[in-house]
């Protein structure tokens, strides 16, 4: 991985901390890491958060693909424009605290139940 890409690993991490905990000491206490572990990662000072990618991915309840900044899957024909988009448009609420992304699931399972009990049914099809 080039350092590039490890900021931007860097950055993602930075980011779900920032949305998910009230500060780095909050989330350094969480996760059972040393007092001014995220400061050092802020800084550049430490690159540990890449060996904890599986407690990190389990910690935010995101894939390692996201924290790695890497497509949804290796054969990205797996998903449909559309579905690329909706992914896309998800991962940007990284920045949003956990409520508002709580908020906007909640919403978007909504609109698409609301849609899916109105629309009309095609032949064949099961509810």
């Amino acid at each position: 991985m080039t350092a590039g890409e490890t900021d931007k690993v860097r950055e993602t991490v930075i980011a779900l901390i920032e949305s998910d905990f009230e500060s780095d000491a909050a989330f350094e206490r969480t996760a059972g890491l040393r007092p001014k572990t995220v400061n050092n990662w802020r800084r550049g000072l430490s690159k540990s958060f890449m060996k904890m990618i599986p407690e990190l991915s389990e910690l935010f309840h995101v894939s390692a693909g996201e924290l790695l900044n890497m497509p949804v899957g290796q054969d990205s024909s797996e998903l449909s424009d559309e579905e690329m988009r909706l992914v896309h448009l998800y991962r940007k609420t990284r920045s949003l605290p956990k409520e508002s992304r709580r908020a906007v699931v909640s919403t978007i399972e909504s609109v698409i139940e609301m849609y899916l009990s109105s629309a009309p049914r095609k032949p064949g099809r099961k509810k």
